[in-house]
């Protein structure tokens, strides 16, 4: 286990309530051994989102997932059952894809040849010597599985099944119609912060008036309420969100406000609302009446975070004329604003002699959140002391 330069005392701070909590200290976010810490135990023994099941739904699609230097392979085999790979041969450890995703009938290493079926089986092993047992250097497995139209990844073969993992997850999540959303665009981008900065930054809402003033228009930051903020999340399930209104006279989040020929993919009586959650570590929610908004983080570096932004909207909407232009140019606006202010966060929080005070009484969702690493982080000091 990486050594973690925290101590408990720091720790304890920000379990307090949030009236007399202190936030976690500013090493958390800079620090090189911190930063191990969250690869190797947070995200590493944490089941991870890869993707939409819909990106896999053909025998031997597959995509690439950013959660280790080679990465790992997310295939549909021919039986279509869903498996994880590292991306690398056992032979001499070549990467064997290359790009994204893509569709293929059999994975062959283009170093020398070796080949595998879908399955992660060796098919082939030019010139291996007699003997060679082929079925004990398949390939590298990971766990994988599906939820919520959601594809999941996990490192830690001891991690719990994913449904029990993934427990408590907000009720709008779970439902059936949301698994048939199609994707109408990605983006990637690279922000130049700690990755918990860029969650913080999306569990409260009182920087919009500041940073956001479109959003703010749109969903007032004082009609923001969080959800399951009980204490479930922050003491042991891995979701965190809010509910936010939208302004009189907006039917959606976008440029024109409006939602035109875009069918709703929220029940009819929830069409005034905004649902966000946040699922421990790095996968962020929007819910909008209209589409769905997710947010993917790989922490690269103690100060770089890359993100993969997908929009989803209902698959009726998907006719000649779709022009969800509006959506993307709202959030790639709010998306910036963002990752500029993560980014002055991250220049400043390494000042000498600097230390986080306290939270804002509407920083509950911050808090909860810090709550979650905090307790991660005092379970490794408890190993390492005892």
């Amino acid at each position: 286990m990486p050594e973690l330069p925290l101590s408990s005392a720091d720790l304890h701070a920000v379990l307090a309530p949030l009236g007399s909590a202190r936030p976690l200290p500013a090493r958390a976010y800079w620090d090189e051994d911190v930063f191990a810490f969250d690869q190797a135990e947070l995200f590493g023994r944490s089941w991870l989102c890869v993707g939409r099941e819909d990106e896999l739904s053909r025998p031997g699609e597959w995509l690439l997932a950013p959660l280790t230097p080679a990465g790992v392979l997310v295939v549909r085999g021919a039986d279509l059952e869903l498996r994880a790979f590292h991306n690398v041969c056992r032979h001499r450890a070549a990467t064997l894809v290359d790009g994204a995703c893509g569709r293929l009938d059999h994975l062959e290493c283009p170093y020398h040849g070796w080949t595998y079926e879908l399955s992660g089986a060796l098919r082939a092993a030019p010139h291996a010597p007699p003997g060679f047992d082929r079925g004990a250097h398949g390939l590298l497995r990971a766990r994988a599985g599906a939820l919520f139209g959601f594809l999941f990844v996990t490192l830690d073969p001891g991690a719990p099944a994913l449904e029990s993992a993934l427990g408590g997850a907000p009720p709008w999540l779970s439902r059936p119609e949301l698994r048939s959303l199609r994707r109408g665009r990605r983006v990637e981008y690279e922000v130049a912060a700690n990755w918990k900065l860029c969650v913080e930054n999306f569990q409260e809402s009182h920087h919009f008036p500041r940073v956001h003033p479109g959003l703010e228009r749109l969903t007032p930051c004082d009609d923001a309420v969080s959800w399951d903020m009980g204490g479930k999340g922050a003491a042991g399930g891995p979701w965190l969100g809010g509910i936010m209104a939208l302004a009189p006279g907006a039917e959606t989040v976008s440029t024109s406000a409006a939602r035109g020929a875009r069918p709703l993919v929220v029940p009819e009586a929830e069409r005034r609302r905004v649902r966000d959650a946040m699922l421990f570590p790095g996968l962020l929610t929007s819910l909008q009446p209209d589409y769905l908004l997710t947010y993917r983080l790989t922490p690269r570096a103690p100060d770089r975070t890359l993100v993969v932004a997908d929009t989803y909207f209902h698959p009726a909407a998907f006719v000649p004329g779709f022009a969800p232009g509006d959506v993307f140019a709202f959030w790639d606006a709010v998306n910036r604003e963002d990752r500029a202010i993560c980014e002055r966060q991250q220049r400043g929080i390494r000042a000498p002699g600097y230390a986080p005070s306290a939270y804002a009484m509407v920083e509950d969702g911050v808090h909860a959140f810090d709550g979650m690493v905090a307790r991660r982080y005092l379970s490794a000091l408890g190993a390492r002391e005892a």
